[in-house]
């Protein structure tokens, strides 16, 4: 009788310790916050709050965002009061900033493989390659200074010994320069980049640049602080898998920029794209242990 009560004490204490150990809760090896910083240019804005929404809806993250310039960006990512940015133009977009803070920034996925920059005029423009702004009188227009693509501006018309002025200003105003000009059926010089819409809605092109100096095809990658493939294994693999074509991403940005708050113009376009966003977050959920 005795050993029947202690078998039984036995099989109590056993079953309570195993329902414990059962009770549904979050993966304990995951910070669910995340801290990222993006730019005031149109693809960094639109991949930003598209990781945003698929991180928070979907992976059960809390993500703050934080806008910033591109300097700033990669600071606070190589110092750890960031833990992501979304839009790193490399190998030779941010060559500079990425070589600064060498070891304490991790490439963690590649959002855009065929990223391009340089002088981009309207198709009707009778400029074709960077050597005919020689005899060009109006200033070419830019965005703010310390983008990488006016880096490689200034680079380009030292290299060409072009007698031209860079005027920076937003990308919101350049594009409204651009947009006069075209209007109008006037000569503008831009500095431009792909993907960006404007590629969509109007009829420009690159100038050849035939000494590569803005370089050539490079990635959109994330780049993050170091160590966060520990500390957010389901981010990291999120943004392994987060690659857009140049349509999806030319489309991505153009529906945020119709839409007066960019979450909404996310929510758009994830309503074309469903398929592609499932296979990025499949999985990724924090486990939950079931209880039995």
């Amino acid at each position: 009788m005795e050993k029947s009560i202690v078998r039984y004490l036995i099989l109590v204490i056993t079953g309570a310790a195993f329902l414990t150990s059962c009770t549904p809760t979050p993966s304990a090896d995951e910070d669910r916050n995340l801290r990222m910083v993006y730019t005031d240019w149109s693809e960094s804005i639109a991949i930003t709050h598209l990781a945003a929404v698929l991180l928070e809806e979907n992976m059960e993250y809390n993500v703050e965002i934080k806008l910033t310039d591109v300097e700033s960006a990669y600071n606070e990512v190589a110092n750890g009061t960031a833990d992501v940015f979304a839009d790193a133009w490399l190998p030779e977009t941010h060559k500079g900033y990425f070589n600064e803070h060498a070891g304490r920034i991790d490439q963690i996925g590649i959002t855009f493989p065929g990223a391009r920059i340089g002088f981009v005029v309207p198709a009707y423009s009778r400029l074709n390659t960077i050597q005919d702004l020689k005899n060009y009188q109006s200033p070419v227009v830019g965005i703010d200074a310390g983008a990488g693509v006016m880096q490689k501006a200034n680079d380009a018309i030292e290299h060409y010994n072009l007698p031209l002025r860079l005027l920076s200003i937003t990308e919101e105003e350049m594009i409204k320069h651009l947009e006069d000009s075209i209007r109008r059926r006037r000569e503008i010089v831009i500095t431009g980049w792909s993907p960006h819409w404007i590629f969509s809605r109007f009829e420009v092109k690159f100038l050849e640049d035939t000494d590569s100096i803005f370089g050539s095809t490079e990635y959109i990658y994330t780049i993050a602080r170091t160590g966060m493939a520990e500390s957010h294994p389901n981010a990291v693999r999120f943004f392994e898998r987060m690659q857009l074509t140049e349509k999806q991403l030319n489309d991505l940005v153009y529906q945020v920029r119709l839409s007066e708050d960019p979450r909404q113009g996310v929510k758009n376009w994830m309503g074309d794209n469903e398929y592609i966003v499932n296979q990025w977050v499949k999985n990724l959920k924090p486990e939950r242990v079931k209880v039995m």
